[in-house]
C-alpha cells in the first residue's frame, strides 16, 4: 500500500511540474491577453488547448443560456464565419473535471458548430479557433448550472434495453445556397464519463460528415461532456448538384455507423 501511495504522490508532482512548465513555457512564447471571463483557469486552458499566440476576438461568436435549466443538456452555438482559413475550433469548459468537449477540422465546411455539453457546476464555455497563420481566437460565455451533470448517469440506464436503440439518428437538412447545406442531426449515445459510480466509459468520439464522393467536409473529435444523445449542427459546402451526405460515426468501444442523408435541391418558394 505504501509503494503504491508514494507511486501516487509521484505522479501528482510530476503532473505539477509539468503544468507548471507548460504555463511558464507559455509565458515565454507570448503573452497571455487578460481574460474577459476572469476566470482561474485561464493559464491553464491556454496552455493545454490554445498553444501559441492567442488574441481575444469578437468574431467567435459564442452563445449559449445565462442559466442552464438542464445541466446535461446545455446548448452551445459557435459561429467564426467572419475569420477566413479556419483550420480548427475547439471547445473547452473551464471548471469541468473533463474540460475538452469538442474539436471541429471544417474542412469543407463553414466555421460552425451547435452542440449540447455536460456542465458539472458554473463555468465558462471557451472557444478557440485556429486559422491559418497559427494565431488563435478565442471568445466565450459563462453559464451558471446547478451542477452535477458530469458525474450524473445517462437516462439511457434507466431503459434495460437502451442498447438497442445505440446510433440510431434522426436528422433534418436544407440548403442554405446553392453553395451550402445545414444539417442537423441526433445520435442515441449515452456519452457515459465514466464519472457516475459503476459505469465505465463509453461515448462516440467520432463523427465524419463527407460528400457523395467520400471528400471529408468536416470531422469532429468528441469528448465525455458531450451531453447524452449528441445533438449536433453543422454547415458544409456543397454544390447544388449533390443530393446526400454521408455520416459517418465511431465510438470508444469501435462501434460504427454511417448514414446517408438526403439533401434538398434549391426551390423556388
Amino acid at each position: 500500500m505504501l509503494k503504491t501511495i508514494q507511486q501516487v504522490i509521484g505522479l501528482g508532482i510530476c503532473s505539477a511540474i509539468y503544468l507548471g512548465l507548460a504555463v511558464d513555457a507559455y509565458a515565454l512564447d507570448a503573452e497571455l491577453p487578460e481574460d474577459p471571463l476572469n476566470s482561474v483557469m485561464w493559464e491553464n486552458m491556454a496552455s493545454r488547448f490554445f498553444p501559441g499566440e492567442v488574441v481575444i476576438d469578437q468574431r467567435v461568436i459564442v452563445q449559449g443560456p445565462l442559466d442552464a435549466e438542464n445541466q446535461m443538456q446545455v446548448p452551445i452555438t459557435v459561429d467564426a464565419t467572419q475569420l477566413d482559413d479556419v483550420k480548427q475550433i475547439v471547445a473547452v469548459a473551464d471548471l469541468n473535471p473533463i474540460p475538452h468537449i469538442l474539436t471541429l477540422h471544417p474542412t469543407r465546411a463553414q466555421a460552425f458548430i451547435g452542440f449540447r455539453v455536460k456542465l458539472e457546476q458554473a463555468t465558462p464555455i471557451r472557444v478557440g479557433v485556429q486559422t491559418g497563420d497559427g494565431v488563435w481566437h478565442v471568445n466565450g460565455v459563462t453559464v451558471n448550472a446547478a451542477g452535477g451533470g458530469c458525474t450524473a448517469p445517462a437516462l439511457a440506464h434507466g431503459l434495460n434495453d437502451w442498447y438497442k436503440t445505440l446510433g440510431q439518428a434522426r436528422a433534418i437538412t436544407r440548403r442554405e445556397s446553392e453553395e451550402l447545406a445545414r444539417l442537423s442531426v441526433r445520435l442515441q449515445h449515452p456519452m457515459d464519463t465514466g464519472l457516475a459510480p459503476g459505469i465505465p466509459v463509453f461515448y462516440m468520439n467520432q463523427i465524419e460528415v463527407k460528400s457523395p464522393a467520400g471528400d471529408v467536409l468536416a470531422n469532429i473529435e468528441m469528448f465525455e461532456p458531450i451531453s447524452e444523445n449528441p445533438t449536433l449542427t453543422l454547415k458544409p459546402l456543397v454544390s447544388d448538384n449533390v443530393d446526400e451526405l454521408l455520416v459517418y460515426a465511431r465510438d470508444t468501444e469501435a462501434n460504427e455507423f454511417n448514414y446517408s442523408l438526403p439533401v434538398p435541391a434549391i426551390t423556388d418558394n
